[in-house]
């Protein structure tokens, strides 16, 4: 595969994102349309939610031990090729199985391969970006334009063949994103040998909280945003936006995210992470702030154009953080720790949510302009603690 690959001309930046591309369209079939396939087979709502929730739940297991053993091969690619074979391999089994039971496991274990796998891929490419002097922000274009069109064209098809076409559609895309892990390049030019005169880099050394601060403060930005996918389409149509209105709003902050992108190295050539981090959190107070008081369509606008700040420059700033921060060694395993603390903090978050927009309706953003908030103030902790003089020490 790999001569193949060189021969027609596929560079290693061309097949990653490549990648990116297809891993992002079967989540758009997923997250347009899953729900919908799951109720038509049967499944009850409470079902539904337990079918989602189960894989966020093993992947806070298990994550950070993919992340381990990515770092313990010679090269991360292996462990994205299994992954990716897994999740592309397994939904076959959802052509012959029915019950709640049997879906939820065969789905736990086609997604949480895939989610498992995608730290380890974001690890693996921002290092070969590096190595390279090309730009890791790109590939994420490449996943957003991925999902766009699969939620526009995925619409088209189940429009026209109907719901029960969700499933070949969803096992389709799967299998194409594990052929595209296939074509994927090594990552690392060597192997990483095992140390002789030196201890070997550990997670450890860096769960510090210079570390640990600014990630935790941009997961509880990032939780902000399940909550927005899980509620927000459904107040603003309570709040009488029609359908075609909820639509060109998502697309708008698609557009955004796209763009932020595309130029976000002239910001990350320009500023710190952290400080990116912050602004990311403080946009965020500001965006969702602004959501709880409903308002008209001439400023939801800018609203959601803010998602080029509250995600975009705010994930790929964590993500230059840690490559900044660690080493090859336990590149995996930072990026997986990365992971496991987003689906930490989204999991009670999601739930509290619930209750409130139940009670307090579009008001309740003020609770996610809030937890921005919190994450802008483990920001500035962070840089203060960076800055606090260390000890001194005896001088002879």
């Amino acid at each position: 595969m790999s001569n193949f690959n060189r021969s027609i001309g596929l560079t290693p930046e061309v097949r990653v994102a490549v990648y990116y591309f297809f891993s992002a369209m079967s989540v758009g079939a997923v997250n347009g349309f899953a729900g919908i396939w799951f109720a038509s087979i049967g499944i009850l709502p409470e079902q539904i939610g337990v079918i989602t929730a189960a894989p966020v739940v093993v992947v806070l297991l298990v994550g950070f031990t993919a992340g381990r053993l990515a770092d313990l091969s010679s090269d991360w690619r292996h462990t994205i090729v299994i992954g990716a074979t897994l999740s592309g391999l397994a939904p076959i089994a959802l052509f012959f199985i029915d019950g709640f039971w049997s879906v939820c496991l065969i789905w736990t274990l086609c997604v949480t391969a895939q989610m498992a796998t995608l730290p380890i891929m974001d690890a693996a490419a921002i290092r070969m970006a590096r190595r390279r002097g090309t730009d890791f922000s790109v590939y994420y274009a490449w996943k957003t334009v991925g999902y766009l069109l699969m939620i526009f064209f995925s619409g088209l098809l189940i429009t026209h063949f109907g719901v029960p076409f969700f499933l070949p559609l969803f096992v389709g895309l799967s299998i194409l994103r594990g052929m595209a892990a296939f074509a994927l390049p090594k990552f690392r030019e060597t192997p990483i040998a095992p140390a002789v005169a030196k201890p070997k880099p550990s997670m450890g050394a860096v769960i510090k909280p210079w570390f640990i601060l600014p990630l935790l403060g941009w997961s509880l930005v990032h939780c902000t945003h399940f909550v927005q996918n899980g509620f927000l389409g459904l107040l603003w149509s309570e709040q009488g936006l029609s359908a075609s209105t909820i639509g060109l709003l998502i697309a708008a902050s698609s557009i955004a995210e796209t763009a932020m992108f595309l130029c976000f190295k002239r910001f990350s050539n320009r500023f710190r992470p952290e400080h990116l981090i912050f602004a990311s959190a403080i946009a965020g107070v500001a965006r969702w702030g602004a959501l709880a008081y409903s308002p008209g369509i001439a400023l939801l606008v800018p609203l959601q154009l803010l998602h080029a700040f509250t995600y975009a420059i705010g994930f790929l700033a964590c993500t230059n953080l840690i490559a900044d921060k660690t080493g090859e060694e336990i590149a995996a395993q930072a990026q997986s720790f990365f992971t496991v603390v987003q689906f930490g903090v989204a999991i009670p978050v999601l739930v509290g949510f619930g209750w409130l927009a139940g009670t307090f309706g579009a008001t309740a953003f003020l609770a996610s302009a809030g937890l921005a908030g919190i994450g802008a103030t483990l920001l500035i902790i962070s840089l203060m603690l960076e800055k606090r003089p260390a000890a001194k020490t005896d001088q002879t």
